[in-house]
């Protein structure tokens, strides 16, 4: 009886946790459209999709590692949404120097997730267990440092005492995301899936939080 409940939380918790992400990966779908339309990036910031790209494809590294067709599937998509965000707004980079500089973002994070596989399988053999948690590790910090780009923009929020900029559904997604993988890594007692996934809850409610003291306004 314990074991079944078990498995139907574990069941609900994979359907929450694919669906919630799924629909953050989709949300910048709106942004890069206008860009296409615009044929102009404006402000949006282009780092946030490569990023992504660089996150899903080392927890997709991860994931077949591990055997865990959740974060597989997941990241799969992610990442086919990511480049495609990724190669859209570079393409409407109307400046050159500003398309190099974005084209040279990408080759730091194409060598950096190959530095991150290859420290991960150096002198491993057979060793699965190492493997597993060298790129556990390393996917965490990177996941980690993804998370705490947002500090800049709260310290800012908190100056002004103004949440311009910062979006609620966001905002609440990225919580019920953060929430969503922690309890699946917990069910796993898998430490590299919820211990990133506690942080992203923290810093997702402070956001919440910060929206709230502080509501958006239109300075003119």
């Amino acid at each position: 009886m314990e074991d079944e409940k078990n498995e139907n939380l574990m069941t609900f918790i994979q359907f929450s946790a694919t669906i919630i992400t799924l629909a953050l990966f989709i949300m910048p779908l709106k942004t890069i459209r206008l860009i296409i339309e615009k044929k102009n990036v404006g402000t949006v910031a282009g780092l946030q999709f490569i990023s992504s790209v660089l996150n899903c494809f080392l927890w997709i590294s991860y994931a077949l590692l591990t055997n865990n067709t959740t974060m597989l599937f997941v990241n799969s998509i992610g990442m086919m949404f990511s480049i495609y965000y990724v190669l859209n707004y570079w393409k409407n980079i109307n400046q050159v120097r500003a398309s190099r500089d974005y084209l040279k973002k990408v080759m730091i994070a194409c060598v950096l997730a190959i530095t991150i596989i290859s420290i991960s399988y150096y002198n491993t053999e057979d060793d699965l267990d190492t493997r597993i948690s060298r790129l556990g590790f390393l996917s965490s910090v990177v996941c980690v440092l993804m998370f705490a780009s947002p500090l800049e923009k709260m310290v800012i929020v908190i100056q002004s005492k103004n949440s311009e900029g910062m979006i609620i559904n966001v905002a609440i997604l990225s919580l019920l995301c953060g929430l969503s993988w922690t309890i699946f890594g917990l069910l796993l007692n898998d430490i590299y899936i919820y211990l990133p996934n506690i942080l992203a809850s923290i810093l997702s409610f402070v956001q919440l939080t910060l929206i709230k003291l502080y509501p958006p306004q239109i300075l003119l």
